[in-house]
C-alpha cells in the first residue's frame, strides 16, 4: 500500500512494536482461553457423568427392589392359590381370591411407594386393589399393553401413558410380565403401574443448578416418560441418541444443534434396556469463561496502551541519531557541504552518520579535483581528437594540387584550393566545437569532391536527406568525414574504379532519435578488423575510433554506433543520435 511506504519510519517502528506485542498477547490469550475451555468442558462432562452413573445406579436399585417386591407378590400363598384355581378352571373361589389378594396388593404398594397399582388378568377374571376404581369400558385384551406382550412373549416395559385400566387418567409406566408358576398357565398377566412423576423425580429434576436435563430412553430410542422440554424431545429424536441407546454403552460426547453446542452424558441401566441421558448447554457450562474472556480483552487493551506509550518513547530515543543524520542530509541537499553529523553514541545508526561524514569529506576532495581537471579537459580532449583527423588529408590534398599545377591543370587546382579553403573554414568553425548538420553536410560534400579529384574515377557518391528539417540540428563538427574517409582509404584500397558511397540521413520521432547511414561497396572487413576499428587501433580505422569517443563525450550512452561488414560485400555504418542539442556554441 502506498500510505505504508510513505509513512514515517518512526510510525513504522511503533507499528512493529505494537504488532509484535499484540500478537503475543492475543496468541497467549487465545491459547489460554482454548485450553481453559477444554479443561472446563472435560471436567463438566466427567462431573455430569458421575452424576448420571449414580442416578443410573439409584434407578437400578429402585427397579431391582420393584422386581423383588413383585417376586414376593408372586410367590405369596394367596397368589399361588389363585393361580392353582386358574390352571384348573375353578372360578368358584374367585371372590375369595380377590379378597385375599387385596391384602397382598396393599403390602406390595407399602413396600414400594413407586407402585401406583397392580392388575392381574386371568381367564377366571381380573384382580386389582379394591381401593381403585376399575374402568370397565376398557378390557385388558384390547389395550396396547396386551398386544405388545402377546407379540413379544416376554416381560415388557410400557413407556409413559395414561392408565387405561383405572379411572383418574393417571400417567404411569407399566411393567407387564407373566407370573412364575409350576403349572402351565395361559393368558395370565401381571401389570404393575409405576407412577410416572415418581420415576421422573427418581431420575432427576428437569433442570437444576447444573443446567443439566436428565431423561430416560429405551433401546428403541423412545422416551420412557413424557417430557415437556423441547430440547429433550428434539434431542431424543436425533440419530446420535438412537445410536447411543442401541449401543448400550456409557460415556459422553458433544454435538451441535441450532447453532449451539451441547454436552451429552449417558449411562445404561443393568436391570433393563433403559439408558439415562443428561444434556446441558456448553454455553451454560462455560458461563464463567465470559469473565475470563473480558479479562483477556481488558489485559490486551491495557497492554496496548502501555506498549504504545513505551514504544513511542523508545523509538524517539532510538531514532535520535537518525533524525540528526536527516538534518545533515537536508543541509547537504541545499549544497551545504560543510554540514557534519555529530553524536555521543556509537551504535549502528551513529556509525552510519560517521561514515556519511567521511563520504562528504571524500566528495569535497573529489569535487575540488574535478573542478581543476574539468576546466581544460573537455575542450582539450575534443580538439585533440578532431585534430588527429586533419593532417593526413591535408597532406594528400596539397600533394594532388601540387602535381596538378605541374601538369598545368590550373582550373582544377584553383577549384581544389577553394574547396580546401572552404573545407577548413567549415572544419575549424571559428574555433567552435558545435556546428549545424547543414554545415556538416557541406563539409563532407567538399571532402568527397576533393577526394574524387585526388582519386579520379575511383568512386562516386550520393547524399540523401529524407527529412530536410534535420539540417537545422546542432552536432559536433567533423562527424561525417571519418565515415566516408574509412570507405575511401580502406574500402576502396584494392579497387581502381567502380566505388560507390551512399550517405543517408533520416529521423525516427517515435524512438526520439535520428540516424546517419553510410554504405559503400568496398572490400569489406573481417570481424576482427571491425572490432579493431571500433577500438581505434593504430592503422585500423583510427579516425572511426576517435569519432566514437567524441560521440560518447557529447551524447554519453544515448548515441549508438553499428557496423555491418562482410569481406567482398562492402560496409554499412549506422549511427543513431538522440534529438538532443549538442550545445549552443554554433
Amino acid at each position: 500500500m502506498k500510505w505504508i511506504s510513505q509513512a514515517p519510519f518512526r510510525n513504522k517502528l511503533i507499528a512493529a512494536f505494537m504488532t509484535v506485542t499484540l500478537l503475543s498477547i492475543l496468541m497467549t490469550g487465545y491459547f489460554s482461553y482454548s485450553i481453559t475451555t477444554g479443561i472446563l468442558e472435560d471436567n463438566a462432562l466427567k462431573l455430569t457423568q458421575d452424576t448420571v452413573a449414580k442416578t443410573a445406579q439409584t434407578v437400578d436399585e429402585k427397579l431391582s427392589k420393584l422386581s423383588m417386591v413383585m417376586m414376593t407378590f408372586m410367590i405369596s400363598q394367596q397368589f399361588k392359590s389363585m393361580l392353582k384355581d386358574v390352571s384348573v378352571g375353578n372360578d368358584s373361589e374367585y371372590y375369595t381370591h380377590w379378597t385375599n389378594l387385596d391384602n397382598v396388593f396393599t403390602q406390595a404398594r407399602i413396600a414400594e411407594p413407586l407402585i401406583q397399582g397392580i392388575f392381574v388378568s386371568t381367564p377366571m377374571g381380573e384382580f386389582y386393589p379394591s381401593s381403585m376404581n376399575r374402568n370397565r369400558q376398557e378390557d385388558f385384551r384390547d389395550t396396547d399393553m396386551y398386544k405388545r406382550v402377546e407379540s413379544q412373549k416376554r416381560t415388557v416395559w410400557i413407556e409413559g401413558h395414561e392408565d387405561p385400566l383405572f379411572y383418574g387418567k393417571q400417567r404411569v409406566v407399566s411393567l407387564v410380565l407373566e407370573p412364575i408358576a409350576e403349572m402351565t398357565l395361559k393368558d395370565v398377566y401381571v401389570v404393575v403401574n409405576i407412577r410416572e412423576d415418581g420415576l421422573r423425580k427418581l431420575v432427576g429434576p428437569e433442570s437444576g443448578n447444573s443446567g443439566s436435563l436428565r431423561f430416560l430412553m429405551n433401546e428403541d430410542a423412545a422416551l420412557i416418560y413424557s417430557e415437556s422440554d423441547l430440547l429433550v424431545t428434539e434431542t431424543a429424536k436425533s440419530e446420535l441418541v438412537g445410536e447411543i441407546t442401541r449401543s448400550g454403552v456409557n460415556g459422553y460426547t458433544s454435538f451441535d444443534k441450532n447453532g449451539s453446542t451441547y454436552l451429552l452424558n449417558y449411562a445404561r441401566l443393568h436391570v433393563n434396556d433403559w439408558t439415562i441421558l443428561a444434556i446441558q448447554s456448553k454455553d451454560y457450562v462455560m458461563k464463567d469463561m465470559i469473565y475470563v474472556k473480558w479479562m483477556i480483552l481488558f489485559i490486551t487493551l491495557a497492554s496496548f496502551l502501555v506498549t504504545l506509550f513505551v514504544a513511542g518513547a523508545f523509538t524517539r530515543y532510538l531514532l535520535t541519531p537518525l533524525h540528526k543524520l536527516q538534518k545533515v542530509m537536508k543541509r547537504v541537499e541545499s549544497n551545504d557541504l560543510t554540514a557534519r553529523f555529530e553524536s555521543r553514541h556509537e551504535d549502528d545508526l551513529a556509525q552510519v552518520g560517521f561514515r556519511f561524514n567521511r563520504m562528504l569529506d571524500q566528495i569535497v576532495v573529489l569535487i575540488d579535483e574535478v573542478k581543476e581537471a574539468e576546466a581544460g579537459k573537455r575542450s582539450t580532449e575534443i580538439k585533440a581528437l578532431s585534430a588527429q583527423m586533419d593532417p593526413h588529408f591535408l597532406y594528400n590534398t596539397l600533394n594532388v594540387i601540387y602535381w596538378k599545377l605541374k601538369l598545368k591543370q590550373v582550373d582544377q587546382s584553383q577549384t581544389m584550393v577553394v574547396s580546401l579553403s572552404r573545407l577548413f573554414q567549415l572544419g575549424l568553425n571559428k574555433g567552435k566545437e558545435i556546428t549545424t548538420l547543414e554545415k556538416e553536410l557541406e563539409h563532407v560534400r567538399l571532402y568527397l569532391e576533393l577526394q574524387a579529384s585526388c582519386y579520379e574515377n575511383l568512386f562516386e557518391y550520393s547524399i540523401l536527406v529524407k527529412n530536410p528539417s534535420l539540417q537545422e540540428l546542432t552536432v559536433p563538427r567533423i562527424i561525417l568525414q571519418p565515415l566516408v574517409e574509412n570507405s575511401i582509404l580502406h574500402g576502396f584500397s584494392s579497387m581502381e574504379s567502380g566505388g560507390r558511397i551512399s550517405i543517408e540521413l533520416d529521423s525516427d520521432p517515435s524512438a526520439g532519435c535520428w540516424s546517419i547511414r553510410v554504405e559503400d561497396n568496398g572490400c569489406g572487413m573481417e570481424e576482427d578488423a571491425v572490432r579493431a576499428m571500433l577500438r581505434a587501433e593504430q592503422g585500423k580505422g583510427y579516425a572511426i575510433g576517435n569519432l566514437i569517443q567524441r560521440l560518447q563525450l557529447y551524447y554519453g550512452g544515448e548515441a549508438c554506433f553499428h557496423v555491418v561488414s562482410h569481406p567482398g560485400r562492402g560496409t554499412v555504418i549506422c549511427i543513431n543520435i538522440p534529438f538532443k542539442e549538442a550545445g549552443s556554441d554554433v
